[in-house]
């Protein structure tokens, strides 16, 4: 007797069905409206950081942000401490670290490493704002990355402040504002991939 039993054939195995909750990320079957921003949120000798733009979807924005490094005078155990305080989305890497943050025309403040719920309490339609993807490349003396912030639901009409701060790198709280409601009327402009 075998301990283990045949596999089903692979036309019996269904995933299970998995609905994607709007608040984490965009909708993957919607192609976004992209809204150039180009602001810089902040410039030293050797980090860049612009609000590159907004990809507009019909249930939300997503924001993107191109974070530039360069090494400079750096040794090379200073250069990798230094890409370590700038990943955001790390609550434990301390209070120097890179971080970002929303403000809405409502009032309400946002912080990208601290939602301030848990994704099974129930917010109603309260705005959430999640890391998205992201990526990069580099090399010895520079780097270049994509941070992307989902804010859910679209924005609310006045004032959108994109906030970051790097205390490791002597940025202090900066920030680019846009106007939430010329984002809002952009998304009826986004696209069903499938109808």
């Amino acid at each position: 007797m075998d301990f283990f039993p045949p596999d089903p054939p692979e036309d019996d195995i269904e995933p299970p069905e998995m609905e994607q909750d709007p608040r984490w990320n965009p909708p993957v079957d919607e192609v976004p409206v992209i809204v150039p921003i180009g602001e810089a949120l902040a410039v030293t000798d050797t980090v860049a950081i612009v609000v590159s733009h907004a990809r507009v979807f019909r249930n939300g924005v997503d924001i993107v942000i191109d974070r530039r490094t360069r090494r400079g005078g750096r040794t090379r155990r200073e250069w990798e401490t230094m890409q370590w305080s700038a990943h955001a989305s790390f609550p434990g890497s301390g209070a120097d670290r890179l971080r970002y943050g929303m403000a809405l025309g409502d009032g309400q403040h946002l912080l990208l490493d601290r939602p301030g719920w848990t994704p099974d309490e129930d917010r109603g339609d309260a705005h959430s704002l999640f890391a998205t993807g992201g990526g990069g490349s580099g090399g010895p003396d520079y780097t270049v990355y994509l941070d992307g912030m989902w804010l859910w639901p679209l924005p609310p009409e006045g004032p959108l402040e994109i906030v970051t701060q790097w205390p490791a790198e002597g940025i202090p709280e900066s920030r680019v504002v846009i106007d939430g409601g010329a984002l809002r009327a952009r998304a009826v402009d986004s696209r069903k991939v499938w109808e």
